[in-house]
This record gives C-alpha cells, structure tokens and sequence, in this order.
C-alpha cells in the first residue's frame, strides 16, 4: 500500500490519515484495493440510537409492570393473612368466653353452695379460661411490640434445668399424661447455665411444647435434650406429631403463617408462636433450625451463644 486518502461524507475535503494496521504489505507484490470507515462505530450507534432508547423504555415499562403485579400478590396475601387473623382471634376468644360465661350462670344458682366440689370444680374451669385468655393476649401484644422492635431483653445467668423442670411440672406434665404420652428432659451436664432472657426464654420454650402436644393425632412422645457445647448451648425439642410439609418449613416461622388444612380448623392459634420464638432466638444472637418428617415427626433446635 503506498497511497491512502479520506474522503469525507460532509464535504469534499480530501486528507492523509495513517492507514490502519490490518492493511499490511503483501509480501509477494500483488496490489489490491482496500476500504476502510474509521467511524464506523459512531455510524452504527446513531443509527440505533433510536432502538436503543425503545428498548430502554420497554424494559423500565416491564419493570413497573412487575412491581405493579408484585404489589397486587402481596395486598392480596396480606389481606388473607388479615382476614385469618380475625377468625383465628374470634375463635380464640370466644371459645373460653364461652365456656366462662356458662360455668358462671352455673355457679349463680343457689343451690351450689351445698355441693362445694362442683362448686371449687367450676371455679377452677373459669379460673383456668381466664389464664388462657391471658396468655392469648399476652401473645398478641408480645408480637405487636417485636414488630415495632421494642422488644427488651433482661439478660441474666441462670441455671436451665430449673426452668425447664419448672415449666414442664406446672403445665404440660398433666397435659401429657392425660392423654396417655410422655415428656422426657436429658441434660449434658445436669447444671447448664446460660445467658438469656429467663422470661421470654421460658416463653419460647412454651410455644414449642404448646406446638408438639397440639399437632399430635396420638399419645404425645416428647424429649427434650440440652447439651452445652463450646460456644454455646443447643437445646432441641423432638416429638411424634403429624410432622411439617417440605414445603411449609421456610414459611413457618413467618408471622401470621399457618400450615394450610382446608377447611379444617382443629388446632387453635394465630400463627405467631414460631415468629415469636425466632425474634427472640435471634435477639439473643442465636437462631433455631427444624426437620420435620410427614406423619413421624417434627425436631426443633434452638442454639443459644455463651456469654463473652
């Protein structure tokens, strides 16, 4: 190659510029003729610019599209999340009002002062609702407080055993046994002592005993193994329950979430116990995990750190 000019697509002007490196010399002598754009990119862009900006458009479009469509699926889950609430409470409330209400007008007849043992029998049943009652409110504000993350925790060091004794003895040992299972506790070593909140722990381990005697179509078999560990002290709760669908294992610690079982609504609750028990596994910088198996079982393990 030994003559190169430019020729402008504007004007008539005519000028040497250095020849690309992609026309090389032949080595044997032949000539030939090249043509080469040096602007040829800027050509290609401004001609699609326009392609560009449409394309641009239809994807931000798309995408507001989809946000539009997201938002639509979650008002329409909230607003069945609400309205499961609603029966779930109604239904909460209203069984032990009812029963209340019917061991009072009992309780008004004059006649039950000379039967003292019918009379302590329904005192106790009113006195039993009205704990129940309690704790279900207690519930519901627990959660709306963890929702504004007001949540206060009391931490203190206290031996375990003791306070899982305390709640079984008091609460779910009868309750068990009443319908022909078993609870048993091992603890590795005897005395385990953690750092926690005494109170919302306790409460924690509360709603996963409520949960394993709820979810039994059976004589509840309930075992619950505290280990000490190096870093920490890992505490799980096994039973024989109707067990957790593969599918509902990462959706059952949500708020509100119930297991879906048509139109049958044999177990009590709101949704919010295993919310409530990871809040307060996860403010205590621990966490809890579940395995679950249809109709064998279910196995939750809480893991709480040592105190630096």
């Amino acid at each position: 190659m030994i003559y190169s000019e430019y020729i402008s697509m504007n004007n008539s002007e005519i000028e040497d510029i250095p020849l690309p490196s992609v026309y090389s010399k032949n080595s044997k002598g032949n000539n030939y003729f090249g043509v080469y754009f040096p602007l040829l990119k800027d050509f290609l862009t401004r001609e699609m610019s326009n392609w560009i900006i449409s394309s641009l458009v239809l994807v931000l479009f798309l995408i507001i599209l989809a946000y539009a469509i997201f938002i639509i699926f979650r008002q329409k889950r909230l607003s069945e999340i609400q309205k499961d609430f609603v029966n779930n409470m109604t239904h909460e409330f209203k069984t032990p009002l009812a029963t209340i209400k019917i061991s009072s007008e009992v309780l008004k007849n004059p006649n039950i002062v000379n039967n003292p043992e019918r009379l302590l029998n329904y005192a106790t049943i009113i006195n039993n609702e009205t704990i129940h009652l309690t704790n279900q409110v207690e519930r519901v504000l627990q959660m709306a407080k963890s929702g504004k993350d007001v949540v206060q925790l009391n931490k203190e060091e206290f031996d375990l055993k003791p306070l899982i004794d305390e709640t079984i003895e008091k609460t779910y040992k009868v309750l068990v046994r009443s319908r022909g299972g078993d609870i048993k506790c091992n603890f590795e070593p005897k005395n385990i002592i953690i750092f926690a909140d005494k109170l919302h722990f306790k409460n924690v381990i509360s709603n996963l005993l409520d949960n394993a005697i709820k979810y039994c179509n059976h004589k509840p078999q309930i075992t619950i193994n505290c280990i000490e560990q190096k870093d920490g002290i890992s505490i799980s709760i096994t039973d024989n329950g109707i067990g957790i669908p593969k599918d509902s294992l990462k959706l059952i610690f949500n708020k509100f979430y119930r297991i879906p079982t048509g139109n049958l609504h044999n177990v009590k609750g709101f949704g919010l116990g295993l919310n409530y028990v990871k809040l307060i596994c996860k403010l205590h910088g621990g966490d809890i995990k579940v395995s679950s198996e249809l109709d064998k079982g279910s196995e939750f393990c809480i893991f709480i750190p040592k105190k630096h």
